[in-house]
């Protein structure tokens, strides 16, 4: 993981596109949830393009403005968070998962990487700006921070082997509780589609109950 400041979404030219469809090549967010032995709700998010061209599509950012807050709630519960993960950020440790396989079911937040190292991917240069909240308790909520990729980064090409699952989905995101009965959310994507820089407000499973930041 890697923590730095970033200039989110400023000066890029995007035209932020509320609610539906960016273009036709960006197509929106899908989840699937993961049936495991542990009890555990498990949510993935996805980034969901359909150009092939290298490079044509890929995820940049998630964040939360002052204008659009990002929040992601665990409904009568709290997230879930391994005793081997590390609570704030990063995709699991492939080794690990191995040794530890409920560390698959973790909460964790990513720009195209599943996990890392041998039998994973090579690296995760997902960089998690200053201020973030991390991920526990039953709510993530900013309206100034979030996580990024830069823009060559291969993990954030939706079609790049690099990236997971390269299907032309790129995951944003694992979202897991123990001991919730649903897990919901709304973020700002900033993404390239089509090679045009765009941003799209996105929801997941249900209504979140939204808040005032100071």
């Amino acid at each position: 993981m890697k923590t730095r400041s970033l200039a989110l979404l400023a000066g890029t030219g995007a035209v932020l596109m509320l609610g539906g469809q960016a273009s036709a090549r960006y197509l929106g967010i899908t989840t699937e949830s993961k049936p495991n032995e542990y009890g555990i709700l498990t949510i993935s998010v996805y980034a969901e393009f359909d150009n092939p061209y290298p490079g044509a599509d890929a995820m940049q950012v998630v964040v939360g403005t002052q204008n659009n807050p990002l929040i992601i709630q665990v409904e009568g519960g709290t997230f879930y968070n391994h005793m081997y993960g590390d609570g704030q950020a990063t995709a699991p440790d492939a080794d690990l998962v191995v040794d530890f396989p409920s560390l698959a079911f973790d909460t964790f937040i990513t720009i195209g990487v599943k996990s890392v190292g041998p039998g994973g991917q090579p690296v995760d240069a997902t960089i998690v700006t200053p201020g973030f909240p991390g991920l526990t308790g039953s709510q993530i909520a900013t309206s100034e921070s979030g996580w990024a990729v830069t823009p060559l980064a291969p993990q954030g090409y939706a079609f790049d082997p690099v990236c997971f699952p390269g299907d032309g989905r790129v995951l944003i995101g694992q979202f897991s509780t123990h001991d919730g009965s649903a897990i919901h959310g709304i973020m700002l994507l900033q993404f390239r589609s089509d090679g045009v820089v765009e941003q799209a407000v996105v929801s997941f499973g249900g209504a979140v109950t939204l808040q005032s930041f100071v």
